[in-house]
């Protein structure tokens, strides 16, 4: 019976035609700033994505995948599950299994008007014992964020973040920006660029670019790709990462 309902809906999803444009798919990846906009009421959004990340020499990360799950409960506010499988290799010590779960909300504070950009608020709780024994964490971990979007013309928009994290390892705040341009290439395309960082309080800073493309297949349906590349060096190594995703709306 299940199988029945979802099916329908999957297959509506992936290939029926583009029927509102302003009714499209917005995401928070490829890229590390999230939006400001909310999924509409009562819709599932899924948003998956495969990672390669090498921190430091020795070292390779896979994330496989890593999805962002929402679920729109109003027109102003969101519910979000962050899960995400790991395989990390560290010379021949191999680590893998489920990273900590994530849970929280987006709620939409005020849409644009003029140069006054549409503005949200994310608050994420990292749970650092629902996970595998490999990742678990010893301290909850929170995650604060305020989200800004400006529409700079029918090309070309501008995101960007700030706010303040945890590692869970650690007591201390880590703080964190992003800031990103994208740039509408035709009607289902779009690149992006951004630089983003993060600020601990007792540590070097890290300071990150990257960029990559979007392809919407349909209102519901878009696929992504991108890589970046840390400023900040690490005893003379700079880490990088490549990525690539799809996320679908139901």
């Amino acid at each position: 019976m299940l199988y029945n309902r979802f099916m329908p809906a999957l297959f509506f999803c992936f290939f029926a035609p583009d029927i509102n444009a302003q009714e499209e798919i917005e995401t928070d990846r490829p890229d590390h700033t999230e939006t400001a906009s909310i999924v509409p009421a009562g819709r599932f959004q899924a948003e998956s994505g495969f990672e390669y990340t090498k921190a430091e020499k020795g070292s390779k990360e896979f994330f496989l995948p890593e999805t962002l799950w929402k679920f729109g409960l109003n027109d102003r506010t969101e519910l979000r599950l962050i899960t995400q499988l790991s395989y990390n290799k560290y010379y021949d010590t191999i680590y893998s299994g489920l990273s900590p779960v994530t849970v929280g909300f987006k709620v939409n504070l005020f849409k644009e008007k003029g140069v006054l950009p549409e503005t949200s608020f994310i608050a994420h709780l990292v749970l650092p014992k629902v996970a595998s024994k490999d990742f678990k964490a010893s301290l909850l971990a929170p995650e604060l964020l305020f989200l800004f979007d400006n529409e700079l013309s029918d090309k070309a928009s501008l995101g960007y973040n700030i706010g303040v994290k945890w590692d869970g390892e650690s007591p201390d705040a880590m703080y964190a920006y992003t800031f990103s341009p994208d740039f509408k290439l035709t009607d289902t395309f779009k690149a992006f660029v951004e630089s983003f960082g993060y600020l601990p309080e007792h540590h070097h800073p890290q300071h990150w670019v990257d960029g990559g493309f979007i392809w919407l297949l349909n209102s519901n349906l878009q696929l992504d790709i991108a890589a970046g590349y840390e400023l900040t060096s690490n005893q003379h190594f700079h880490s990088y990462f490549e990525t690539v995703g799809v996320s679908f709306r139901i």
